[in-house]
């Protein structure tokens, strides 16, 4: 394998490699080989004789084979020494070894296999985790890897002032509630992404308005931190197609599963722009000084029109009013508790309280900031409505043929640059979210349903950069066009969209395999001009 990768470096210069020369594929190539278990096991018999040893009857074969390992021996010779030695060349035998004490990073990260039955068992005992590749690092930093380890509690040199910078900002319970998730269940079929993009926007939701509470704690002494919440996916993610909703080789992996951080978002974007956050596992580490852990406030949000009169907050509990802007929470917490470490909140009251940050330069650069750090570019490709891959003419350049993937995740709602608290509120200058001339009603924002971009496309070009702006306006399928669509096809695209309502796809189904209606089988447009022309 060295010799290999020695001889490769030799061959080419670094800017001639492509993305398959790398110690992995070259690995691959040399150990490919074949499964030997049946025959090692069949010359058993032999093998026993030749070294004296009493033979086993026959029938304990089959059970020795059962108890066997998969065994493996390549089919090319490699020399097992190094270039200044010499040896013959020799094919090597390999085995694979136990899933559960030697887990694979799907394994643990996505599928638990620590809380799995039997895992107290000692033979279960875990004594490696694979920190696969997954989808936070950089050629600079593997980003996404620590973040897993942090989450796991595998992470063991962050510096002390990682576990007591700070207020700690951090959500109690759920982000949604069980009968919410059972509405998008009823609606969405088990292969539809769909579920995972409308049950991911009240999570994204949350983190939005965790981040938010969390800014408004800006003493330089003592700044805000946001505790991210446990997250869970309602569908996986791998870059190949998926059988509902699961990477085809584990069909009953468990739908929803407590996922990593890097299958929802980019944390090389949070650690670029320094946002301050600590995995959702952040409290149970021992690491956390008790005396930081047990000094926590929960903060209540009163009914909208409860009289607050008779209530006196103490150092574990502060109920402020409803509609309250959040740049005031901070003076009633710490009017209560001035030491006060961490901060709790519930889904429910956290979306009770006005999302303004005390002026609107505030809000437009936390507008900026979460429109980037909340925004991911994830493709989810169901096998179920893939459109033809690997069928007679594929071509993923043809919109017509090309296969049909959704696409998340796009930011929540943004906070209105105006204030906007409520009728009754005093220093509400605008009304209702930015451009709406309706008086406003109270804190809400008119949120998404759900964190989709592109619905059914090969390719999605709508990302935002690092300075907030949007890349391109999302698209609804393959016709209205993406990065990689031949210019042969361009013209009979534009002229299907020409017919189309409004000029735009219609938004298709996502609860049934296809378009919707107006297509044929093709994916050509051919009418009816009633197609469905409104998003979920």
């Amino acid at each position: 394998w060295r010799e290999s990768m020695l001889r490769l470096s030799r061959q080419r210069a670094k800017s001639q490699l492509t993305e398959n020369d790398n110690d992995q594929s070259l690995f691959n190539q040399i150990v490919h080989g074949g499964d030997v278990t049946d025959s090692l096991v069949g010359s058993l018999a032999s093998q026993l004789k030749a070294l004296g040893l009493p033979e086993l009857d026959k029938s304990k074969h089959k059970e020795i084979a059962s108890r066997t390992r998969r065994i493996f021996r390549t089919r090319a010779s490699g020399r097992p020494c190094l270039p200044t030695e010499t040896c013959a060349p020799v094919p090597f035998t390999f085995a694979t070894l136990p899933i559960r004490p030697f887990s694979s990073g799907h394994t643990w990260f996505n599928q638990g296999v620590q809380e799995m039955e039997g895992h107290e068992l000692p033979q279960h005992t875990p004594v490696n985790v694979h920190f696969t590749f997954q989808f936070g690092d950089t050629p600079k930093y593997p980003h996404g890897k620590r973040q897993r380890a942090r989450e796991a509690g595998l992470w063991a040199v962050d510096p002390p002032e990682y576990f007591t910078q700070g207020v700690y900002v951090a959500l109690r319970g759920p982000a949604y509630t069980a009968a919410e998730q059972a509405s998008v269940y009823r609606r969405f079929p088990e292969w539809s992404p769909q579920r995972h993009m409308f049950m991911d926007a009240p999570q994204r939701q949350a983190v939005r308005d965790l981040l938010g509470l969390a800014s408004t704690f800006d003493d330089p002494s003592r700044r805000g931190v946001t505790i991210l919440p446990k997250f869970h996916c309602h569908c996986d993610r791998y870059w190949n197609f998926l059988s509902k909703c699961r990477i085809p080789f584990v069909p009953k992996m468990k739908l929803p599963f407590g996922c990593p951080m890097d299958s929802l978002y980019l944390t090389d974007r949070w650690n670029d722009k320094g946002v301050l956050y600590r995995e959702h596992a952040f409290l149970a580490n021992s690491n956390v000084p008790r005396a930081l852990r047990d000094n926590a406030v929960l903060l209540t949000v009163a009914d909208e029109g409860a009289d607050l009169t008779n209530v006196i907050n103490n150092a574990t509990h502060v109920e402020v009013p409803y509609g309250m802007p959040m740049s005031d929470v901070k003076a009633a917490v710490l009017a209560a508790n001035p030491a006060v470490r961490v901060l709790e909140v519930t889904a429910p009251h956290l979306r009770r309280l006005c999302r303004w940050l005390g002026s609107t330069q505030k809000q437009k650069a936390f507008n900026t900031l979460t429109r980037y750090v909340l925004t991911e570019s994830s493709r989810y490709c169901p096998n179920e409505d893939h459109g033809g891959y690997g069928a007679p003419g594929f071509n993923w350049q043809n919109p017509f043929t090309a296969y049909n993937c959704t696409w998340g995740f796009r930011a929540p709602a943004e906070y209105p640059e105006q204030r906007s608290c409520g009728a009754n509120d005093p220093g509400t200058m605008g009304f209702g979210v930015t451009g709406s001339a309706t008086p406003p009603v109270g804190p809400t924002l008119e949120e998404r349903t759900n964190s989709t971009t592109c619905p059914r496309q090969m390719l999605c070009d709508h990302n935002v950069n690092p300075d907030g702006r949007v890349t391109r306006e999302i698209t609804r399928c393959n016709i209205e066009g993406y990065n990689g669509l031949s210019p042969q096809f361009k013209p009979i695209a534009d002229a299907m969209l020409r017919g189309m309502p409004n000029g735009r796809c219609p938004y298709p189904p996502l609860d049934v395999a296809g378009p919707g209606p107006g297509f044929d089988r093709s994916a050509h447009w051919v009418g009816p001009a009633s197609a469905v022309t409104t998003g979920l």
